[in-house]
């Protein structure tokens, strides 16, 4: 493959990490409902390359690019469970409460990840004669952070609304119904 292919892949990827952006973005914007369900698996797209993302990690990766690629998707997703928080609104439906700072992280770290990418490939040119990398492994290790970020982080949030849902109903079952 040409640097543009893999210029052309790299702006696919670019392309749904906005769309997934906007997509949380949107998801902010209106109350929850349910069980919470939709919080955890809402990007499931996310998953469905999993298997591809163990095959070349499980085949080719070593055991500290796991540890690295696990531990950024973790990191990553440290300041988005510090700043998603629920309020539950007077007519009892729980929504985000607006964090500026959570905002700043959605929109702000996609941007940062294609400065950082741009800088990278464009200084240090990751395909010449002398240099071949496994670029598919370093694909799918960047897909696999995009994944562990997305799961922790929806699952912090999963937690906090199922709290927030049994602490809602326990404090409705503790009052007394009047009969007028």
């Amino acid at each position: 493959m040409t640097q543009h292919q893999w210029d052309l892949i790299g702006y696919g990827v670019w392309a749904l990490i906005i769309w997934m952006t906007l997509r949380q973005f949107m998801q902010t914007r209106r109350p929850v409902k349910g069980n919470g369900l939709r919080l955890l698996l809402g990007d499931w797209m996310l998953f469905a390359p999993l298997p591809w993302i163990m095959y070349c990690v499980g085949s080719r990766g070593t055991l500290e690019q796991v540890g690295w690629t696990l531990g950024l998707g973790v990191l990553v997703a440290v300041p988005y469970l510090l700043t998603s928080r629920f309020v539950r609104t007077e007519s009892g439906q729980i929504r985000f409460k607006f964090n500026a700072l959570f905002y700043l992280f959605l929109f702000g770290l996609p941007y940062v990840r294609y400065v950082i990418r741009n800088k990278v490939f464009h200084s240090h040119p990751i395909l010449d004669a002398q240099h071949r990398p496994d670029i598919e492994l370093m694909l799918a290790e960047y897909i696999l952070v995009l994944v562990v970020f997305t799961f922790v982080w929806r699952l912090g949030m999963y937690i906090q609304y199922k709290r927030m849902l049994n602490r809602g109903t326990s404090v409705s079952a503790s009052q007394p119904t009047r009969i007028a």
